[in-house]
């Protein structure tokens, strides 16, 4: 896909942080047209579909996030070692501890990304695109197709 890499750039300025910093900045990566269409971080569709992809700790994280940049539009500061401790991925901030490989799956699926030192974080995510559907459960996979036939612009797990 010619421009991508470009687009990513600009979108995440910088590189990643040799460490986190001990209060990280999270605000809402605000995308009306996935918001309009996509599920919320507590949504069952998050639960069902997103975690076998992004996995247990990536998915308790967005959701934790997800929530926080949802109700706290211009942004919210985080105790990143409680954060940590609080979802069971110790107190390590370096480069290769566990709540940075976890905060790096949210950016590599893009359900968070780097603007500045601030993580902007989705409030919603799409549906999950084809390829990653395909390797769904059969019970997943269902749900998937189901949620996608739902009619409107309503997202499970959020009031209207």
């Amino acid at each position: 896909m010619e421009g991508a890499h470009e687009r990513r750039s600009e979108e995440q300025p910088g590189r990643w942080p040799e460490q986190l910093p001990e209060q990280l900045t999270v605000t809402p990566w605000r995308d009306e047209v996935v918001e309009a269409h996509g599920y919320g971080p507590r949504s069952m569709y998050v639960e069902v579909c997103w975690l076998p992809t992004l996995g247990p700790s990536s998915t308790w994280l967005y959701r934790r996030l997800g929530s926080w940049a949802e109700f706290n539009p211009d942004g919210v500061q985080v105790d990143t070692a409680d954060l940590a401790a609080s979802l069971g991925l110790g107190q390590g901030l370096g480069r290769h501890s566990l709540l940075s490989r976890t905060v790096d799956r949210l950016i590599r699926f893009e359900a968070a990304r780097w603007a500045g030192s601030d993580l902007q974080v989705r409030t919603a995510l799409g549906a999950l695109p084809l390829k990653l559907a395909g390797r769904l459960s059969p019970t997943a996979l269902s749900f998937h197709e189901q949620m996608l036939r739902r009619p409107g612009n309503s997202i499970p797990g959020r009031s209207a």
